[in-house]
């Protein structure tokens, strides 16, 4: 549904504008990045929903799919812990001990309800269309960052690069084809634009920042 992907495309773009992503095009030591410690939980939680909705998937048509994207990033978060502690980011402390902000623990919890409650198909929406690509935003942005900081190194970074733009659109060609007026389509909509808010007031959380919702798209 191309009326689908450019409206994730919109609310992304909203994103890319907002205090995460100006910060980060201002980082010019490791230490500006502390937000690392919350995407430990974010990694961590993110890669155990998707193995749970796999498991409650006794659909033949997305089984393979979500096997799949699971299977993908299962190792992702000991690479990154691997990547912290070779750069000095857990000098002291355990992975994950930085509490998360109120704003990740309320985007990890709708990623769990979606893997546990959603239909396969907002499902889709929710922990591929959106999620991962805010995350390919995400990576396609930091990465820069850690070379010209010269901490770039492991697979972690890399991998996200090349298998997030690919994971965003797995199991849409799946999805009932509906038109935005449409009641599913509309509810589709209004799943997108809920998880766009959730991960632009999660990131903005990671640098300190409040945010206002984002307006629906008309």
């Amino acid at each position: 549904m191309q009326w689908l992907l450019d409206y994730s495309e919109k609310y992304r773009a909203q994103l890319r504008q907002g205090p995460f992503f100006t910060s980060l095009s201002k980082a010019d030591r490791p230490n500006d990045l502390q937000w690392i410690h919350q995407l430990v939980h974010q990694s961590r939680e993110f890669t155990q929903s998707l193995c749970l909705r796999y498991s409650l998937c006794h659909d033949k048509r997305y089984q393979p799919i979500f096997a799949e994207h699971a299977v993908e990033e299962a190792d992702h978060p000991d690479q990154l812990i691997a990547w912290m502690k070779k750069h000095g980011f857990l000098d002291g402390i355990e992975p994950g001990s930085v509490p998360a902000t109120f704003e990740t623990m309320n985007t990890l919890s709708f990623c769990w309800r979606s893997a546990m409650q959603d239909p396969h198909d907002v499902q889709v929406i929710a922990l591929n269309l959106l999620s991962e690509g805010v995350a390919f935003d995400f990576y396609s942005a930091v990465i820069p960052v850690l070379d010209k900081l010269k901490i770039l190194s492991g697979r972690y970074w890399t991998v996200h690069a090349d298998v997030d733009m690919h994971h965003l659109t797995m199991g849409l060609d799946l999805c009932d084809e509906v038109e935005p007026n449409s009641a599913k389509g509309q509810h589709y909509h209004r799943v997108l634009w809920q998880s766009a808010n959730l991960y632009h007031q999660m990131l903005s959380s990671w640098v300190g920042e409040h945010v206002v919702p984002i307006k629906q798209l008309n």
